[in-house]
């Protein structure tokens, strides 16, 4: 039988930092105009006798006063992106996806895990974590949006294409109960997942 559940999980400081999410929206495009149009105009205002030298100090000298504006405004970018982050979680035939939605406008597919591929569920709370978190070997991925209360994040560990993951979600108790019938054997489940799953804020 397949089993079917979706969760949303929202981020709080979408709406608590509105006001500065628009701010840092408008300086970062700001920023990528000067560094355009700082690397144009110096670009351009290489006069003759055209040299190699003197043409390659030029675009130097204008692609080095750009850069730092060009910079900002990735930096920018993926600041606004963490923090504007929310995610859907979709537990379906087998597999689990997570969806990555920013600022509640694009939605882009994060990750995909096979239930059949899953070695460990816990709490990063549990006495596992902290081995799995300190291993070199695996690589981290996170859902989550809220880190203040560690007794809500869930850590997913498994196996992809010869590499191990350990992946970080925020489950509800729906999510948890259609986890637990869904993964291909006991045991998977640490221990620690048998506590009542805290109330996610919204």
């Amino acid at each position: 039988m397949d089993i079917f559940y979706e969760q949303n999980v929202v981020n709080p400081n979408i709406d608590k930092h509105n006001k500065r999410t628009r701010v840092f929206s408008v300086l970062r495009t700001v920023f990528l105009i000067i560094g355009i149009v700082l690397i144009l105009l110096l670009g351009g205002s290489i006069t003759s006798p055209f040299t190699v030298p003197k043409v390659i100090i030029g675009f130097a000298i204008a692609i080095l006063s750009g850069v730092p504006f060009i910079l900002a405004y990735i930096l920018l970018t993926k600041f606004l992106r963490n923090s504007n982050s929310e995610y859907d979680y979709i537990l379906n035939n087998g597999s689990m996806k997570i969806v990555r939605v920013i600022l509640r406008n694009k939605r882009k597919l994060a990750f995909t895990v096979r239930l059949d591929a899953v070695e460990a569920v816990g709490r990063i709370t549990c006495e596992a974590y902290e081995r799995l978190a300190a291993s070199k070997n695996l690589k981290k991925q996170f859902a989550v949006c809220d880190y203040s209360d560690e007794n809500s994040i869930v850590y997913v560990l498994y196996r992809n294409e010869g590499e191990n993951f350990l992946l970080h979600i925020m489950p509800d108790e729906q999510m948890v109960s259609a986890m637990r019938r869904s993964l291909p054997r006991m045991g998977i489940m640490d221990k620690s997942m048998n506590m009542a799953v805290p109330e996610i804020k919204k």
